[in-house]
């Protein structure tokens, strides 16, 4: 565990197996902090309340012999307590497995069911003042419910709880007959289960009434003006790993190539011996490669899953005090940004540094901008392009403190396959020679979705023939769909939605083509897996492709009154001319393996990090003062809870959906300003849509599919 502030008492509860002792036998004189305490077989309740008595930390967590935890469960839980005073016990979602595999978002926050069905496990950790108000576990319960009657006692002594929004604990679910002679009695008789619901309801009828009480005296999620503690409540000092210990301020982890690239660079720096430690800053972030970036790192956090906004600032400096971290890397995180002042108030050793990707429409620049704004605060910048390093030094950054380090690919993991592709392809129905043009993207505006679609529609017309891949979900999905129907391209283009990375690159190997004619990027990741898998990428020459794309293995069209035109005229010349395709694929892959692999981009992010730690060394950062530390974390979290609420109002949440939306830009017409009322409409259609199914699945308070 991360946590190593703690006492561990083993419970043997009667067994006289023999391999069992002899497992337990090293325990017994392995660590000060370990008690093996043997009784006589009296089931759960007497174990837990023996090994309470034992005790003596304030902090209690029970957990059974065949469960697991996260490595980091037992310091979110403790910290997550004392961030929700109001609170007397906490526990996380959870995930089984073993004989059978369930994810359950269902615990204390799933109030209203509650008093009719046991939606949390003893795995949770709970105040000792709280575990002895109400006398412990009844001990002449031992057939099962042990904990469901514990809960309740508890709520009728007013005390409750709340979960951690994320899965820190793993429960083992075994069949009856891996149990051997231990069993439970509730699973046995059905009628056990409405008997002990009635005995609840006779014994705390308020509870019935009134339902389970609220935790007391806590400020809530969203308290305006939250006071900001500066000290963390106590110290965990882990003894440092690595000569480079980075802490990575991301605002989630979700499907996007940012987000790919912050997934390689954690899980390459822990694999040459560094160590990562990665935090999540936003709450409306869906973290959809959380687990993937888990089997990177497992110091893995995210702060609005088990933490008070007001107690991010001083989790952050704990958790660069307890692993000794030498470098804050920030990539996306506004909140990351804002809260620099702080972090170098506190920490004016640690190095200080930012990766940005490609500059954006809003903020005047998005990220690169604020990075620009923070500059006085960073020690150096990193940037994915010359473009973009060229960007923000003309906007003041010094340009011996700015570097560029592109994405790059892992070239063995992203390579040709004959085999594979001859797999897919039959699979996917498709003969070897028929031609396939693969859009991978968000279907948003700017990935220019709806001029994807146009140029498809154009070489149909004319006679070509292809079949397009489009992979990808977003906003303009309900009108590509729409727009496939109408101008009768089923035949020609086929929505694959939403796929997991490997699928990415099976498509990729099955095509001959990719598109992407976007509004901003960076360098898009996607040209270098494209490349990689020797697939010839015909794109938008904006930002820094022109860095990776050379004419010898891609086509680059400007952005321009003609570019429908120039996409049409490059795709049938690619399509109709098998030779060149060959010579460019043949000169991508060489392009990328020769200087755009990831051995490359790691070489040089290792020799950045050890660059900004010398440039913090030699020409240091003016210092900030504790006092403005603090005044700007003030305003800083400040700012990042009025975002957040603002972003929850349900004409907010349709406004940014539809700010990045092309069917604004269509005008003209009556019959234009039809389609664009009819797009609106199919738009709406689609938020609410996907608003009813979190409240579905929130009030579940399970994963739930539609």
């Amino acid at each position: 565990q991360s946590l190593q502030q703690w006492e561990w008492i083993i419970v043997n509860d009667g067994s006289t197996d023999p391999e069992t002792l002899r497992f337990l036998l090293p325990f017994r004189s392995a660590d000060s902090r370990i008690q093996v305490l043997d009784i006589p077989n009296s089931g759960p309740s007497k174990a837990r309340n023996v090994g309470v008595a034992a005790a003596r930390a304030d902090l209690i967590f029970f957990l059974d012999s065949d469960d697991l935890l996260a490595a980091t469960a037992l310091e979110q839980l403790a910290w997550t307590l004392i961030s929700h005073p109001g609170s007397s016990f906490a526990t996380s979602w959870t995930a089984v497995f073993g004989g059978e595999h369930v994810r359950s978002r269902r615990g204390f926050d799933t109030r209203y069911a509650f008093l009719y069905d046991n939606t949390v496990t003893a795995l949770s950790m709970i105040w000792r003042s709280a575990y002895a108000q109400v006398g412990g576990f009844a001990e002449h319960i031992r057939g099962g419910l042990e904990d469901y009657d514990f809960w309740v006692r508890c709520a009728a002594a007013g005390l409750w709880g709340h979960d951690i929004h994320t899965e820190l604990i793993w429960i083992r679910r075994k069949q009856q007959s891996e149990y051997g002679g231990y069993g439970w009695g509730f699973q046995n008789d059905l009628a056990t289960m409405p008997t002990f619901r009635r005995t609840i309801r006779a014994a705390y009828p308020h509870l019935f009434q009134d339902g389970l009480p609220r935790p007391v005296d806590d400020p809530g999620p969203q308290t305006a003006h939250q006071i900001v503690e500066p000290t963390p409540p106590f110290r965990n000092q882990l003894k440092p790993i690595g000569v480079r210990r980075i802490l990575m301020l991301l605002p989630g982890i979700r499907v996007g190539g940012a987000d790919r690239y912050a997934l390689d660079v954690a899980k390459g720096l822990s694999e040459r011996g560094d160590r990562v430690t990665v935090v999540l800053t936003r709450s409306d972030e869906q973290h959809t490669w959380i687990e993937e970036l888990r089997r990177s790192t497992s110091d893995v956090f995210d702060l609005p899953a088990f933490l008070r906004a007001g107690d991010f600032p001083r989790f952050l400096r704990y958790l660069i005090e307890s692993r000794a971290i030498t470098h804050v890397w920030i990539s996306n995180s506004i909140l990351g940004y804002q809260l620099l002042a702080f972090l170098r108030a506190h920490c004016p050793h640690v190095v200080f540094l930012d990766y940005n990707h490609m500059e954006q429409p809003f903020r005047h620049g998005g990220m690169p901008q604020l990075g620009v704004e923070h500059s006085e605060l960073l020690d150096l910048h990193i940037t994915s392009s010359q473009h973009l390093c060229q960007w923000m030094h003309a906007r003041g950054v010094d340009e011996q403190r700015i570097v560029v380090c592109t994405t790059n690919i892992d070239t063995e993991r992203w390579r040709p396959d004959a085999e594979l592709r001859a797999r897919v392809r039959k699979e996917l129905g498709m003969s070897e020679t028929q031609s396939v043009i693969l859009f991978a993207a968000r279907l948003s505006a700017q990935k220019r979705v709806r001029l994807a679609a146009e140029i498809l529609r154009q070489l149909r017309d004319q006679q070509v023939e292809f079949v397009a891949l489009i992979v990808g979900d977003g906003e303009d999905m309900p009108w590509l769909r729409a727009f496939i129907q109408r101008h009768g391209l089923a035949s020609h283009a086929r929505l694959l939605g939403a796929v997991q990375h490997v699928r990415v690159y099976e498509l990729l190997v099955a095509a001959d083509v990719l598109l992407l004619p976007s509004e901003q990027e960076g360098i898009a990741l996607i040209l270098f897996e494209a490349l990689a898998t020797g697939v010839v990428p015909i794109a938008a020459d904006v930002g820094g492709q022109r860095e990776l794309v050379t004419q010898e293995c891609g086509v680059l069209i400007p952005p321009g009154p003609d570019e429908l035109g120039a996409y049409c005229r490059a795709l049938q010349q690619l399509l109709a001319d098998p030779d060149q395709r060959t010579a460019m694929r043949q000169a991508g892959r060489i392009r990328v393996v020769e200087q755009f692999s990831m051995p490359h981009m790691l070489d040089r992010m290792q020799r950045f990090l050890d660059h900004a730690a010398e440039l913090a060394r030699a020409t240091p950062r003016p210092a900030v003062s504790t006092g403005t530390g603090q005044a700007m974390a003030i305003l800083a979290i400040e700012h990042d809870q009025l975002d957040q609420r603002l972003r929850r109002l349900p004409p907010a949440r349709l406004l940014l959906r539809l700010r990045h939306s092309s069917f604004a830009r269509i005008g003209g017409s009556q019959t234009q300003r039809l389609r664009m009322f009819v797009e609106s409409a199919d738009r709406l259609i689609y938020v609410a849509r996907r608003s009813i199914m979190r409240v579905i699945k929130r009030s579940l308070g399970r994963s739930y599919s539609p």
